[in-house]
């Protein structure tokens, strides 16, 4: 007797909701995915104990006809695709026809709903079989909830054991719908309690301030571009709002959410110096594309994809983004916080509101003189004959001493300055503590941190100049340098690339290496040290990259040879740092993501003063 056998349909919608119903949010996911293929307007979902005791998701949208009610649970009954052909240019949220089958078979569904010129139904599904099937009242849309989740999988219980970790990811769900379709109002309440609720006006700035607060949404820069096969349209936030992971960044294609690395790591990379490297930011983008270029048939879940043309892709979205970033000023505002025990009535306001009461400010706020202003107190002059000032920054130039005189590394010219200016015009009335350089110009104070200025005015300068071809810098004296035994197999496989980059290097021991010529771009008072770090940067990388090699060595050697706090500079060294750091690519943050510049508007210093009450 033969021992393979088909096994029941019930048994088959118990496996398949293994797959589909992992828990609570996935139920909400497919239900409102749902709802929005039948081109709903307003979508409230209601929660009761995490979605364990019950879910409950009401929409307007088009309905379901009477005569199709008997196929509702069947699995793989759907109404959104036809032929085979049509899988490879899905252009619904929906397609497979298994979500009301295996949420049907471990739980417990009523579902009301009514189409134009058809019979309003009620169906009532419990375990995997039909308990009522009724006519019902006339409401257009559908209403379904859920109860009951795997009262008959007892197995599937055990694992879910946090129920505020299930109430999150439901939340996630709902607020990349809410920003994936900003036309439609969501509304989303936990146990009788709104989370919170869109209006559908399309608006997908007002979206972000309802989900994430004013402190994102006033921070949005747009992001737009378009390729041939691809348009990228959104919002990304500027680099001084930050989070611990890349969870914000939030990607969509075709209005679907999807996860794919590679194209978080675009965004990422766009957002390059100008944040910490434990900081990630935050975006919200979609991608338009011909359905043919996405497969989205590649997971039950439905958000991870495989995408042709994905190098074009990555491209063009790293380059929106920096364009956003460049043509946008980023130095961060300092913003006065009132203490928590002082309550302050203040108007309702939307988030546009206070750059509004700034601009007002600006345009009555008169800026002192400038050609009478004397920012630095008049020291006693010497006897001697005053030199001639040279700009202390560059190589080999004469530096004036201060009240603590310190040798400032050398400085190497940049190029012409670019067209557009990235700085406003700023005035250095002063120093603080030998570390921060005080500014002014008539929107208010800013502050420069001073190492962290030269830190990217070198730092670029060096990214621009490493690995560049030149004659290098000859050493009559050799430096030989001695290495463990365990550096000396790799620096072995390394020569070639070392000598690539700009040295003569040789070995001339069992353990020893000497160089002869080094190149010009290390410009250190004390280069035999940058060469033997160099050196061990490259024997310690497994898998040597140019770029990556650039990178870190620019990184490493700019901040070594910057400024360092409690240093003293005069006027004229710190207009020459202002000035070099204004033909910077990007002058807003240090190689290491720390802002260069922050900035205190005239408004906000007058409220620390109590002279603006609001």
């Amino acid at each position: 007797m033969g021992q393979i056998h088909v096994l029941p349909a019930h048994i088959q919608n118990k496996i398949a909701a293994g797959e589909v119903v992992e828990r609570p949010s996935s139920i909400v996911k497919e239900i409102v995915e749902n709802s929005l293929d039948a081109h709903s307007t307003v979508i409230e979902v209601f929660i009761v104990n995490s979605g364990m005791e019950s879910i409950k998701v009401v929409d307007n949208g088009h309905g379901i006809d009477y005569e199709d009610r008997t196929l509702l649970f069947e699995r793989h009954a759907t109404s959104k695709i036809d032929t085979a052909y049509e899988l490879f240019e899905i252009r619904s949220l929906g397609f497979r026809g298994e979500a009301l089958a295996s949420i049907g078979a471990v739980s417990k569904v009523t579902l009301e709903s009514m189409r134009n010129n058809s019979t309003p139904f009620k169906i009532v599904y419990s375990g995997g079989k039909y308990d009522e099937d009724t006519v019902w009242h006339e409401r257009r849309g559908t209403i379904i909830e859920i109860e009951d989740l795997f009262f008959n999988t007892p197995a599937r219980l055990k694992y879910i054991k946090n129920l505020r970790t299930e109430a999150g990811k439901i939340i996630d769900i709902m607020q990349r719908m809410a920003l994936n379709y900003p036309e439609v109002s969501f509304r989303l309440a936990f146990d009788g309690k709104d989370r919170f609720k869109t209006t559908g006006n399309g608006n997908l700035k007002e979206v972000i301030n309802i989900l994430y607060g004013i402190q994102v949404s006033a921070n949005t820069l747009p992001v737009s571009a378009e390729s041939p096969d691809y348009k990228i349209s959104g919002y990304i936030v500027r680099p001084e709002v930050t989070r611990s992971n890349r969870n914000y960044i939030n990607l969509s294609i075709n209005n679907r959410h999807v996860r794919h690395f590679k194209l978080s790591q675009s965004i990422i990379n766009a957002y390059h110096t100008l944040q910490p490297r434990d900081k990630y930011p935050l975006a919200f983008l979609n991608i338009t594309m011909d359905p043919k270029l996405i497969d989205v048939n590649v997971h039950p879940s439905k958000v991870e994809v495989k995408l042709s043309k994905e190098t074009e892709l990555l491209k063009l979205a790293e380059a929106a983004v920096k364009e956003a970033l460049m043509e946008t000023e980023l130095i961060p505002e300092v913003e006065h916080k009132k203490p928590k025990a002082e309550k302050v009535e203040q108007p309702a306001m939307d988030f546009s509101e206070r750059h509004e009461q700034i601009r007002e400010h600006i345009n009555t706020y008169e800026p002192p003189a400038r050609q009478q202003r004397t920012p630095f107190k008049e020291t006693e002059k010497s006897s001697q004959p005053q030199q001639q000032y040279t700009n202390p920054f560059k190589q080999d130039a004469p530096v004036q001493q201060q009240a603590k005189p310190k040798d400032i590394p050398a400085f190497v010219e940049h190029e012409p300055l670019p067209e557009k200016e990235k700085l406003p015009y700023l005035e250095i009335i002063g120093q603080l503590h030998g570390t921060y350089i005080i500014m002014q110009n008539e929107t208010g104070m800013y502050l420069m941190d001073q190492h962290a200025a030269q830190e990217r005015i070198k730092y670029e300068y060096i990214y621009r100049n490493i690995i560049k071809e030149d004659d290098g810098i000859p050493l009559l004296i050799p430096y030989t340098f001695e290495f463990s035994f365990d550096d000396v197999i790799t620096i072995d496989e390394k020569l070639t690339e070392l000598q690539e980059i700009g040295f003569d290097i040789e070995k001339s021991g069992i353990k020893q290496y000497t160089v002869s010529r080094y190149p010009s771009w290390i410009k250190a008072n004390n280069p035999e040290e940058d060469i033997n770090d160099l050196i061990e940067f490259i024997s310690q990388t497994d898998h040597f990259d140019v770029n990556k090699y650039r990178e870190e060595m620019s990184i490493m050697m700019s901040c070594k040879q910057s400024i360092k706090a409690n240093h003293y500079l005069d006027k004229n060294q710190m207009d020459a740092l202002l000035t070099e750091l204004g033909k910077c690519h990007s002058p807003y943050t240090c190689p290491h993501g720390r802002p260069v510049i922050i900035h205190m508007t005239t408004y906000e210093i007058e409220r620390l003063f109590n002279r603006i009450m609001k």
